[in-house]
């Protein structure tokens, strides 16, 4: 297996940009740059070429910053097909089941509408990691802006259908927020969560530990995600969307 790893990079209050390293070329793949700094300051001091931007979607914490890296970094960028009139600056255009090779990285293209209509994930079969955008969180889902609850519902099932030992490189830390609401939804009779206080505190206590000593909870891992992120098991539809619409007002 080649000398590879994933960087992240804290941007904003929230968001985290992804770096893909390949040691072996001395070079790298980022995705969804919302700003440039962070991005060339880290390809910079670890003498980086790169290789491509990826991008998720087309909100602007998620490309705001790939004009001035493609200009420093001249390279191709990768935006979904969907969202070609927000994102007319790509080289090339994505839709379901599209091959992206950038050596020694392949990756597949995954459509998860739900919190956008164009948005899509990269999907890295070697290693199993997803870089999934806003599609899912720890313990949590993207809001939905766009898309319906049905095709949100069922971008999730898409993702809960992956490997458990999956890596999700989810592109928020929102996880602690996103604890206080499982937690007020314990008592819920309607919840999924009902009778997982055990698994939900495990979670918690892992969470804490990383955060305390301020390390991302990001990536997650699928096969506890699916244990204990109320959204990935929501049993249909109408309790996804009950949660949903719960966590919107919460």
């Amino acid at each position: 297996m080649h000398n590879t790893r994933v960087e992240l990079l804290p941007i904003f209050d929230d968001n985290y940009i992804f770096v893909l390293i390949n040691e072996d070329l001395q070079s790298a793949v980022v995705v969804d740059p919302g700003e440039s700094a962070a991005a060339e300051d880290f390809l910079l001091k670890h003498d980086l070429t790169l290789a491509g931007i990826l991008l998720t979607h087309h909100h602007t914490d998620h490309i705001g910053g790939v004009h001035a890296l493609k200009t420093r970094f001249p390279c191709p960028v990768y935006a979904p097909v969907k969202n070609k009139t927000q994102i007319p600056f790509a080289d090339h255009y994505l839709r379901e089941g599209d091959i992206v090779t950038l050596p020694p990285f392949s990756f597949q293209v995954l459509e998860l509408p739900g919190h956008t209509l164009g948005h899509i994930a990269y999907w890295n079969s070697e290693h199993k990691w997803l870089f999934s955008g806003d599609v899912i969180f720890g313990l949590g889902c993207g809001r939905l802006f766009e898309g319906s609850y049905e095709e949100a519902y069922h971008s999730l099932q898409r993702i809960k259908a992956l490997p458990p030992e999956s890596l999700i490189y989810c592109s928020h830390e929102y996880t602690q927020s996103n604890l206080q609401f499982c937690r007020s939804l314990s008592a819920d009779n309607n919840s999924p969560l009902s009778g997982k206080a055990m698994t939900l505190e495990a979670y918690a206590t892992e969470l804490h530990n990383k955060r305390s000593h301020q390390l991302p909870s990001v990536p997650l891992k699928l096969g506890i995600e699916v244990t204990a992120n109320p959204f990935l098991l929501a049993r249909d539809v109408a309790q996804f969307r009950y949660l949903r619409e719960l966590r919107n007002r919460y």
